[in-house]
């Protein structure tokens, strides 16, 4: 039985030690570079950016534009 942990553990620390982590954060403003700006400011620390993009969206009756925009980091 120790030793099924053990390769199990051996397995889980060895498979996920060459992984890099990436993530994205989105937010949203009436202004498209308000949004993407919002959106890199949520970027951790010493990440590196590897893109942005932004969704335009009418909002109301009006035909007001909100965008959406998220930044991708690894």
């Amino acid at each position: 039985m120790k030793a099924i942990f053990s390769v199990a553990t051996a397995v889980i620390v060895l498979g996920t030690g060459g992984v890099a982590l990436a993530g994205s954060a989105t937010q949203e403003a009436m202004d498209e570079d308000v949004a993407t700006n919002r959106a890199l400011s949520k970027v951790p620390q010493g990440k590196k950016v590897t893109g942005t993009s932004c969704t335009s969206i009418e909002i109301g009756m009006g035909g007001e534009t909100s965008y959406r925009c998220t930044a991708t980091w690894e």
